[in-house]
């Protein structure tokens, strides 16, 4: 009998976190999406195309080689997302933004962080690579964009052509 009962626990237990894990991934699927439609907004450079996305109250940030600085030195760029999308302006060229591995995602509640390497590429040439890092709530049934992070390298890029 004790035995039964230890199986038909360990049952429900596994039934229980598969229940879980499927409601995860599911957030996950929608955090993803949310994900895509930022890189698509990289490529249109339309500002209503980031509102949608993202929070204005968020914070945008970003990393790369200073301009006249010694090698590794970075230059931080920040902004709030507000500030962030009156700067567009659409450059006349083909931005592609995509992931080079599944991204890590981490989700409580209403708040998650996606993790994850992504390449850029201009017009079919490859620029650069890094890491995006996207702070995400959910509000109103949605998932929202509230704080991105990335860097910006040159160097070091697993997928760059003739690595």
């Amino acid at each position: 009998m004790r035995n039964h009962l230890l199986h038909c626990l360990t049952l429900f237990l596994l039934l229980l976190q598969a229940g879980y894990v499927n409601a995860d991934s599911s957030e996950r699927e929608a955090i993803l999406a949310v994900m895509d439609k930022a890189f698509a907004a990289v490529r249109s450079l339309e500002p209503d195309d980031w509102r949608a996305i993202q929070l204005a109250e968020g914070t945008t940030l970003s990393f790369r080689q200073h301009p006249g600085g010694q090698p590794g030195e970075l230059e931080m760029r920040i902004s709030n997302n507000e500030e962030f999308i009156a700067d567009l302006e659409p450059d006349g060229y083909e931005n592609i933004e995509r992931w080079t591995e599944e991204p890590t995602v981490l989700i409580r509640g209403p708040i998650a962080v996606v993790w994850g390497e992504y390449e850029f590429w201009i017009d079919g040439e490859f620029s650069h690579c890094g890491v995006d890092s996207a702070d995400l709530v959910k509000t109103g049934g949605e998932w929202k964009l509230a704080n991105f992070m990335w860097t910006v390298e040159k160097e070091r890029c697993p997928t760059a052509p003739g690595h």
